[in-house]
């Protein structure tokens, strides 16, 4: 380990301090998401549950965050995202494994039923290219930790644009219509699900992947990401 240390030494992603990825200091700057919120309407909702006004038929029942998303954030997911710092991750688990067994806790109070963990998917050209899927490795942690089973029953048939290259909602949305479907309805019908992804910021990505979840016959559908904004 210590050979390891002095051949790639860990510098902090927010300030540059020598000997961890995110500091004591810089720790300080990742904010929680205090109140949870609707998806639809970004009111604050009790347990992050759409409200009855704001419910779609083939819509998200409830979404969760960790964090708000900010520059710290940014640099620690693109680490993990676009270098495959398993490292950083490691590291970042022990910041939210406290908060985030405390979010799927309170989903556990509502949902009556076995619950599924489903990472967003990467189009296959994508997943070619980078070689894994960070929401994936997200979803993996979250299902050892929190002891929830994993399924992988959505396919991403659209390879889609960047979302993060799209400034308007509506391209966003445009960008992801008809990008996700669901192989082997069997594990989906009557079953809760919560998608896991990295950032959600207009929630096209999610609202989409939820609606193919629904088609396939899921009975719930929630969103779980480690950030928001």
């Amino acid at each position: 380990m210590f050979l390891k240390d002095f051949l790639f030494p860990k510098f902090c992603l927010g300030c540059g301090f020598l000997g961890a990825y995110i500091c004591h200091n810089c720790r300080k700057n990742l904010y929680y998401m205090e109140k949870d919120m609707c998806i639809y309407c970004s009111h604050n909702s009790l347990y992050g549950l759409t409200h009855p006004a704001c419910k779609r038929r083939y819509g998200i029942d409830g979404f969760l965050s960790i964090f708000h998303y900010n520059n710290l954030l940014k640099s620690i997911i693109k680490s993990i995202k676009y270098r495959y710092a398993l490292d950083v991750w490691r590291e970042f688990c022990l910041i939210i494994e406290p908060e985030s067994i405390l979010k799927v806790a309170s989903l556990k109070k509502i949902v009556k039923g076995p619950i599924f963990l489903e990472p967003i998917p990467l189009h296959r050209s994508k997943l070619r290219h980078r070689g894994f899927n960070q929401a994936r490795i997200i979803a993996e942690y979250f299902s050892h930790r929190l002891s929830l089973p994993m399924t992988s029953c959505l396919v991403r048939t659209k390879d889609t644009e960047p979302q993060a290259q799209l400034r308007k909602n509506s391209e966003r949305f445009r960008n992801m219509q008809g990008a996700f479907d669901v192989e082997g309805t069997k594990v989906v019908t009557g079953q809760y699900i919560i998608l896991i992804d990295d950032v959600v910021t207009t929630g096209s990505t999610v609202k989409e992947a939820a609606r193919a979840l629904k088609l396939g016959g899921a009975k719930g559908v929630f969103t779980l990401s480690v950030a928001h904004g």
